[in-house]
């Protein structure tokens, strides 16, 4: 069954719109609920904003890691301070986009009306550190991206003392079906089958782009935290379907085109970002992410950052992988940006002994027809000041003379 659904999509990095006619199957959604709740109205106003995205997003990962030691028993002014300093620094690289957690584990550096505050300010009173960022980051012309990671969540116990009137906290009294612990992973993780879990994932990132001027929301590979059967045996015995796998792969399909959907709804500018497994067969067997489907077409992404952190002589090869994602996006796909992991310097033989591999394999990435652009993962090695600090001056010298 195709059912043909008027939507708006980008087609181009100057964000015109036309009217696209989406073809979603049955395989995409599973009869006329499932695409009443695609096309609602957006419960959120639409934000005018008109987001700032390079052709080229040069881009630097700050994980809720670096964050929360900087947010920690902070105020307002002493966070600016610190995330301003950060910023200066990938500023200076030559990088024009920053991903900066969010929401790393069903909680929020904003005032959310889904999530609960994050713990990580410490003893200080919670303030929006989101809006803050953005105005830093802008400030210094930078484009930036709110990295969310839409399953992983506190586990039951860490919402002892908090106020229970978040949407998150409804599914809290489902947890074994819609919200799972899986086995001795220590977080809660929302059940992807469910499409009410993945309408209050959708509305948040609606939330975000329709209350804030982001110019991005970012997830990464944290899709199913387990191959084990029972994290959604009910839901799959319930779905009638043959095959775990394929209909895993296409619940994280309908979730990521309803985010990308709902995102669009609250601000058409803002872009989607995914960024998936470096080697592509562990997106399948162990995340359940079809990123061969993604790749071809801008209904589930509008930019797609492989994390290739390999070495040249890995077991996934850095040049073989980074042509078969280049192979993999079509010409109506996303655009495809190389996730370069420079936190390997500090932990691989390889990393530790070639001299300015990472300008090597920004050289070897921009050689490929379809990469437009390079990310780093992550700020704490880039801009080292302890053991590492000579050798990563030379490494960010010679990354800065390709960049600039």
């Amino acid at each position: 069954m195709l059912v043909a659904v008027s939507l708006i999509i980008p087609i181009d990095n100057d964000y015109r719109y036309i009217d696209y006619k989406a073809h979603l199957s049955a395989t995409h959604y599973d009869g006329f609920s499932e695409l009443n709740d695609v096309l609602r109205k957006s419960e959120f106003p639409q934000n005018d904003y008109d987001a700032v995205n390079y052709d080229n997003p040069v881009g630097v990962w700050i994980s809720y890691i670096e964050l929360d030691e900087m947010l920690r028993n902070s105020t307002e002014d002493s966070f600016r301070s610190s995330i301003n300093e950060a910023f200066s620094n990938i500023k200076s690289l030559g990088a024009n986009t920053v991903y900066v957690h969010v929401r790393a584990f069903g909680d929020a550096y904003y005032p959310s009306l889904y999530y609960p505050w994050t713990s990580a300010f410490g003893e200080s009173e919670p303030f929006d550190a989101l809006e803050i960022m953005i105005e830093e980051a802008h400030g210094l012309e930078l484009s930036f991206h709110a990295w969310i990671n839409p399953l992983r969540c506190s586990n039951i116990e860490n919402t002892d003392g908090q106020e229970l009137n978040y949407k998150l906290f409804e599914l809290y009294d489902n947890i074994g079906e819609k919200i799972v612990k899986p086995g001795d992973n220590p977080y809660m993780w929302l059940n992807p089958a469910y499409g009410d879990v993945r309408n209050l994932v959708s509305a948040g990132c609606a939330e975000i782009a329709s209350r804030y001027d982001v110019d991005g929301i970012h997830i990464d590979d944290y899709f199913y935290p387990t191959t084990d059967e029972s994290f959604d045996a009910e839901a799959f015995k319930q779905s009638g379907q043959d095959s775990l796998s394929d209909w895993r792969m296409n619940n994280i399909s309908k979730l990521v085109m309803m985010m990308n959907i709902e995102i669009k709804k609250a601000n058409p500018s803002v872009v989607f970002e995914i960024s998936p497994q470096g080697n592509v067969n562990n997106n399948y067997v162990q995340m359940f992410a079809d990123v061969g489907k993604w790749c071809e077409s801008k209904l589930y992404c509008d930019i797609i950052i492989p994390q290739v952190y390999f070495g040249y002589n890995s077991s996934s090869p850095y040049l073989t992988t980074i042509e078969k994602w280049s192979n993999m996006v079509s010409e109506n796909g996303p655009q495809l940006v190389i996730g370069l992991g420079v936190y390997k310097i500090a932990e691989e033989t390889e990393f530790g002994n070639t001299e300015n591999i990472i300008a090597s394999q920004i050289n070897d990435a921009y050689k490929l027809q379809n990469v437009c652009a390079v990310a780093f993962y992550n700020y704490r090695t880039l801009f080292d000041e302890g053991e590492l600090m000579d050798r990563m001056q030379s490494e960010r010298k010679a990354i800065s003379e390709i960049l600039k």
